[in-house]
């Protein structure tokens, strides 16, 4: 039986390494932050439209658009066949399971536990049936997807780019005391993972961490996010490390100018 490692290790060169938070790294999301500042203009604005934030946020790798890791996460949920989608939910299942399976303790920080439910964050759009993370997270082991759990649902309020709310998702099940973990495919501004979170802990959860498989960044946006993207694509990726390791920090200053 294909192993987790079959569906990733073919593709590493698809992944880019997501940097330790510090100089030049976004202490929330692993982007980029404008010169001097701790945290990017998106999280700063995000995590104030909501009441409770989650603040252990952990990408898998980051991505650029158009890119390998971008037409995997755009195509499990949209390829034109049915083959094709297959094959990459195949690999968004591989990297979510190596992933949670080496890094639970970094994740779960000082709980003594992991995690009692795993939650995906429903999609922006209208599906029908059950959404793709969810039958990629359904191909884990048991330990794995006998946690998930189908807890979120669209809220009255439209979650947009920048534009998170309380009620931007409501939630449908008891989650009084529970640890969660919140999983996404991918993080632009962190609306909706924000809006998600603030809606599970009013309910009385507490969410431990939101992992998303991919960060994206726009070098073109500015030098810092090009500085970023530079300094991450000259390492190398490997499952073995996480953004929340110190082991090989970012190198301070980035040279924003070259």
């Amino acid at each position: 039986m294909p192993t987790f490692r079959d569906h990733t290790e073919p593709y590493l060169s698809s992944y880019t390494p997501v940097l330790p938070a510090g100089p030049g790294v976004c202490e929330i999301c692993h982007g980029a932050p404008g010169q001097g500042f701790d945290r990017c203009s998106s999280c700063v604005q995000t995590m104030r439209q909501v009441s409770r934030p989650v603040r252990r946020v952990v990408p898998v790798s980051l991505y650029q658009t158009p890119g390998q890791l971008w037409k995997v996460l755009r195509d499990y949920k949209d390829g034109l066949t049915a083959t094709q989608r297959h094959r990459f939910t195949l690999q968004v299942a591989a990297t979510i399971g190596r992933f949670l399976v080496g890094h639970q303790r970094c994740i779960a920080g000082s709980e003594r536990e992991p995690w009692d439910l795993l939650v995906t964050v429903p999609s922006s759009k209208e599906r029908v049936g059950t959404h793709p993370l969810r039958q990629a997270i359904d191909m884990l082991p048991a330990p794995l997807r006998d946690r998930a759990a189908d807890v979120l649902r669209r809220g009255p309020v439209p979650v947009d780019h920048r534009r998170a709310d309380d009620l931007g998702f409501l939630v449908d099940a008891d989650v009084g005391g529970a640890r969660v973990l919140l999983v996404d495919d991918t993080l632009t501004t962190g609306a909706r993972m924000q809006s998600a979170a603030s809606a599970l802990q009013l309910a009385g959860g507490r969410v431990v961490a939101a992992v998303v498989i991919g960060r994206v960044i726009r070098p073109e946006w500015s030098k810092e996010s090009a500085a970023l993207w530079r300094a991450a694509r000259s390492r190398r990726f490997s499952f073995d490390t996480c953004c929340l390791e110190r082991d090989a920090p970012p190198e301070p200053p980035f040279d924003l100018d070259a």
